[in-house]
């Protein structure tokens, strides 16, 4: 047989096998209309402009403290960041990480979260979630587990997506 013929009779039979499969991811990676968004939204929020932020307006702000200058007895590079930097990336991994991928570099049904996000933006997101092209960023405005710890997460966010903070996981400052 062909292999395209092949190839589509696959994707045909595994596609709604990857689907029940996915029902069983939590609820980071699903969401219904009562989360606040609808079919649409993601149009009109892609056309709105992004809100000056303290980086876009030339502040340089930054979110994190991040030293990856150290080197561990394998010779391997270890980054050390502040607490709120390190809860963030607990957060990322205890929620954020079934969908948007391992260290946020995104997977076939969410995106990276390695690029720059103004923090007004991030927080709506996250707190009113988002309907994208494949798939829907549930609202997190509820979860103790996720409202309770955005700071956090926009720090872990920022120093991934500026490139200072290495994948894996990080040692917190003492």
């Amino acid at each position: 047989m062909p292999y395209r013929l092949i190839h589509g009779r696959i994707r045909t039979v595994l596609k709604p096998v990857a689907w029940v499969l996915l029902a069983g991811v939590p609820l980071a990676c699903v969401s219904d209309d009562s989360a606040g968004t609808r079919p649409g939204d993601a149009a009109a929020l892609a056309a709105e402009p992004a809100p000056e932020t303290a980086d876009s307006a030339g502040d340089n702000q930054k979110y994190y403290d991040v030293d990856c200058s150290q080197v561990d007895e394998s010779g391997n590079k270890v980054c050390i960041t502040d607490r709120e930097t390190y809860v963030g990336w607990r957060t990322f991994h205890a929620t954020c990480h079934a969908c948007h991928g391992q260290n946020a570099v995104g997977s076939s049904f969410a995106p990276s979260l390695l690029k720059d996000i103004p923090k007004e933006r991030f927080v709506d997101v996250v707190t009113n979630g988002f309907t994208g092209q494949i798939g829907v960023m549930p609202a997190w405005g509820e979860n103790p587990n996720v409202k309770d710890f955005i700071d956090e997460l926009y720090a872990y966010q920022q120093a991934r997506a500026d490139g200072v903070l290495l994948p894996g996981r990080p040692k917190r400052k003492d």
